[in-house]
């Protein structure tokens, strides 16, 4: 099979069969598995997998590693029952054949979970395959080691994964234990150490089922229920068959009758689970609450109050899981388990705890939903969406008005439920209630005018949303809301893009509402009435924006926004330039135009705007665009008109032809005018390793030492503000997947990058590629960033292309993103050229003293040991830091690291004994995460 060049990775990889090989492997496919599993079949992939896994030559980390991609992505490697059902068995002999002792616990564990996932996935558990009910039987024969008699404490996580692996397959195939309750009920009981967590977790699971599979029989006999507690038969095999149709869920009513001496002995079963919920995890407790709840739910005989004793500790805990707890145990039982003083108490403890200040932002914000979806006793509204309780008022909600020293979330949260509180009661406090929060808005409003960042921006916007929604009827404070929106984007015409996505949305909410359209013109009126002079091409762009969606307004003359065009092609020299951006943006507003209902009040204006862009623009594409809208206008009535603009380019190729044949030019001249979205990915940006190089070798520099000044360090830093320095990332572009014969040889390749974080970089200026053959060596593209940020972290780079073909098309298409990384980031300490070994070793020593951290700057030093052989040590320093490594002496290593704009990071790394120290300094406390994420990276793949 025939590979174009940088894409048969995967094949080495399988080759190579190494611990390093394969720790790549798995990260590559993490990261795409489709992208992956194109370079080599899953078939040829899978068997290489498995049979490493049996090899001695992998350590067992690696292997664990190497299980995670059965744990995690099943279907992508097992795609059909056949194959499932054959893993599953090659993963128990692997199982069978581990020796049980301490150091093997976690590829054991590993292999129990794997198992499970295949079989489950792939349809596999079911009576008819063997290696299913083998499967089920070693689970049951691992954890009837109960306290470790047998198998001993090294064997505890492997009996805790197995309640897990049992616990999921009842939850898979509910049912399915219902026949083992009386073991299991005897295990929870007997196990003595910290894994009756788990026991005790896997009977309430199976209990709750088996009463709602008994629920569901027609009419069971008495002693049915007591029979089902007792039981200790083999697994229930018939639950798999009928796993989808009997999975319980918490809308079903499902109601058992039992007697009063079955009851009784369940009660004494639910009595010993809640009592023995004092020894789990919140969230554990959390879980068996719900699973109690519902079983309690389905046999009436059995009375809610059983909760009561837990209800006294469960009200007054600050811990989100037992307060969740509560809340579903109130939705299931109302008022047969809580009295109205119970509700109202539970309503004056969310308030408290939507502001408590020992409490994160996420669990305020839990507890602001659970006060908008609470479940009342007696709900007046059956509307599942948002609800207030009718026990909430203004006055018991006073505390929770929004402020600017909130985050973005709160604010919005706050602001959404004082809104409903407000709009639904009446009175001067709803009244006055409304004014503080136009206020609030007016607060944003100036954070805003004032350059805001990004993301009190989009908090202000999604402010004025929620303030629309509710209040647009205040007609008062619509109008100064739209006075206040004309104002800011008069001083800030960016925020254009904000301006038209709360047009859009508004819109959507107020269907009759004419605020909108009132917004829409304002806006086009505010726009128009700009003198040309004052335009440029930065703040032109955002105008022609709201211009263009002004003009999708059916309601809203355009004689103004034609008018105010062609002033602007006239006057202010934009055709002269021939900026292509500009130039397009005009078109857009003219091709909305074309779609008007009143076009015919805009015709001859229209009109000659397109002739002047034709004759006038000086970019031939602009000129071809505007001549095609005039013979459109001219030649085409409205009605077809709007439906050739607004023709989805998946229709026929005669309707593609249909705009085409009014031209003079040839037949298909219009469809070469179009940009095509192509239908799949074919090209690839692959990362250039960097070569790791020999460590310097000491010189002596006495003249450059003696440059380097005690007091150096104001004079350093100076040196670094008045340079940007840029980091340079070098990729192949190359090909991927199947090529389609035409597209074997492209050109005129446009790489166009957009930054996720815009704070981070300097926005990037695109990269052309004359052309890309398949046959050919993969071209080089250099992507260079220039550094803004304070901080620098990681980041994220979107990147399209845009190409022409052979057969004279242009298609446009996505490419993966490009992932900075942190040691991306790293250049060599800034110095003279000139400067040798030994100055540049000085520069470090005091750097290293100029670092010294202390309360007035953001140095830090911090520590970094782990497990490592010296020659491991000096693989990790020549493959990851050979550029950087300023001195190195026998098992000492000085690294000094810049990170752009001012950032340093110094190592003092020494290796003893098979350990590594790694003494680090910087000026920038907050880069140690990152660094500390990056070397538990690399020190983990090297070996003592």
């Amino acid at each position: 099979m025939q590979h174009s060049a940088g894409v048969t990775r995967p094949i080495s990889i399988m080759a190579e069969r190494n611990n390093a090989s394969w720790i790549q492997a798995v990260s590559s496919f993490c990261a795409s598995p489709q992208s992956f599993l194109s370079n080599i079949t899953t078939e040829d992939f899978l068997d290489g997998l498995l049979k490493d896994l049996t090899s001695e030559a992998i350590q067992e980390q690696t292997k664990v590693l190497m299980l995670s991609l059965l744990e995690e992505f099943p279907n992508h490697l097992c795609p059909d029952q056949r194959s499932g059902e054959d893993t599953s068995e090659v993963l128990m002999n692997m199982l069978k054949a581990t020796v049980k002792s301490g150091k093997n616990v976690p590829l054991r564990c590993h292999l129990l979970l794997a198992i499970e996932t295949v079989l489950i996935t792939t349809d596999n558990f079911n009576i008819d395959c063997r290696v299913a009910q083998e499967f089920a039987s070693m689970l049951m024969h691992i954890i009837a080691d109960v306290n470790d008699i047998k198998q001993g404490p090294v064997n505890r996580p492997v009996r805790a994964t197995a309640c897990e692996c049992l616990r999921e397959l009842e939850t898979c195939c509910p049912g399915f234990l219902s026949e083992r309750l009386e073991t299991f009920y005897y295990m929870h009981q007997q196990e003595m150490t910290y894994i009756h967590q788990s026991y005790t977790m896997l009977y309430t699971v199976a209990l709750k089922n088996a009463v709602y599979l008994l629920a569901q029989r027609e009419n069971p006999p008495n002693g049915t229920l007591k029979t089902m507690l007792t039981s200790n038969k083999n697994f229930f095999w018939k639950a798999t068959d009928n796993s989808r149709e009997l999975r319980p869920t918490s809308g079903e009513q499902a109601v058992l009758v039992a007697s009063k001496r079955e009851t009784k002995e369940l009660k004494s079963v639910l009595s010993c689970l809640l009592e023995d919920s004092f020894l789990l995890t919140p969230i554990c407790q959390n879980t068996m609450f719900w699973q109690i709840t519902q079983l309690v739910s389905m046999i009436r005989t059995v009375s809610p109050g059983i909760f009561k004793s837990q209800l006294i500790r469960l009200f007054g805990t600050m811990d989100v899981s037992f307060f969740h707890s509560v809340l579903q145990m109130k939705a299931v039982f109302t008022d047969s388990l809580f009295t109205a003083e119970d509700e109202h108490f539970l309503l004056q403890r969310l308030v408290v705890m939507t502001q408590h200040p020992l409490l994160g932002i996420s669990v305020k914000l839990f507890y602001l939903d659970c006060l908008l979806h609470f479940p009342e006793n007696r709900p007046l509204n059956s509307n599942p969406g948002e609800n207030l309780p009718v026990l909430l008022t203004v006055q018991m909600t006073s505390s929770l008005f929004p402020n600017v020293f909130n985050d973005g979330c709160t604010m919005l949260s706050r602001q959404n439920l004082l809104s409903m509180l407000y709009l639904e009661n009446e009175g001067f406090q709803s009244e006055k209630g409304i004014g503080f929060l136009f206020d609030h808005l007016l607060s944003l409003y100036k954070m805003v005018h004032r350059n805001g960042n990004r993301e009190i921006t989009s908090t202000f916007f999604r402010a004025v949303y929620l303030f629309v929604r509710y209040f647009n009827n205040c007609d008062k404070y619509m109008d100064n809301l739209m006075n206040t929106l004309l104002e800011l984007y008069g001083s800030r015409s960016s925020l254009a893009p904000y301006f038209i996505n709360l047009i859009n949305e508004s819109q959507v909410l107020l269907e009759f509402h004419s605020w909108p359209f009132s917004l829409s013109s304002a806006l086009q009126k505010q726009v128009v009435r700009l003198p040309v002079e004052m335009l440029n091409l930065g703040n032109l762009g955002w105008h022609l924006q709201i211009l263009a969606r002004v003009a999708q307004e059916h309601t809203v003359t355009q004689k103004r926004t034609v008018s105010f065009l062609k002033q602007v092609c006239l006057h202010s020299g934009i055709c002269q330039q021939g900026d292509w951006r500009s130039g397009n943006a005009i078109l857009s507003v003219c091709k909305n135009l074309l779609q008007h209902q009143q076009l015919d009040s805009t015709f001859m204006l229209l009109a000659d705007l397109l002739q002047y862009l034709m004759h006038h623009f000086e970019d031939i594409d602009i000129q071809d665009h505007a001549r095609l809208y005039y013979v459109l206008l001219t030649n085409v009535s409205i009605d077809k008109l709007t439906k050739m603009l607004t023709m989805s380019p998946a229709e026929s190729q005669s309707k593609a032809r249909s705009l085409s044949s009014i031209m003079t030019q040839s037949e298909n001249s219009s469809t070469f005018l179009t940009i095509h979205n192509a239908q799949s990915t074919i090209l690839q940006l692959c990362l250039i390793p960097k070569v790791a190089s020999e460590f310097p070798v000491s010189s002596e520099d006495p003249v450059s030492m003696s440059l380097i000044k005690n007091h150096f360090l104001d004079e350093y830093y100076e040196q670094l503000t008045g340079q940007r320095s840029r980091l340079t990332m070098k990729y192949h572009l190359a090909y991927k997947g199947d090529i389609n014969p035409t597209h074997q040889k492209l050109f005129c390749i446009a790489l166009q990058f957009e930054l996720t974080d815009e704070s981070s970089f300097e926005p990037l200026d695109g990269v052309t590629v004359p052309c890309l053959i398949l046959d050919r060596e993969p071209t080089v593209v250099a992507v260079k960033l220039v550094p803004k940020a304070k901080d620098p972290r990681p980041s994220v780079i979107r990147v399209s292309a845009t190409y022409s073909t052979q057969d004279g098309f242009t298609h446009r298409t996505s490419l993966e993103p490009l992932q900075m990384m942190f040691p991306d980031l790293f250049l060599p300490l800034p110095s003279p050229p000139s400067w040798l070994t030994n100055a540049r070793a000085h520069l470090f020593d005091r750097l290293w003293l100029a670092l010294q951290p202390d309360k007035t700057n953001q140095c830090e030093e911090s520590t970094f040991c782990c497990d490592m052989s010296e020659n491991a040590l000096y693989s990790v320093a020549r493959s990851y830091f050979s550029d950087f490594v300023l001195f190195y002496n026998a098992n000492e290593y000085k690294i000094g690291i810049y990170l752009p704009p001012r950032c340093h990071i110094l190592m003092q790394v020494i290796g003893k004994e098979n350990i590594a120290q790694f003494v680090i300094r910087t000026d920038n406390w907050n880069l140690l995460p990152f660094l500390n994420s990056h070397l538990l990276t690399i020190t983990s793949q090297r070996a003592l």
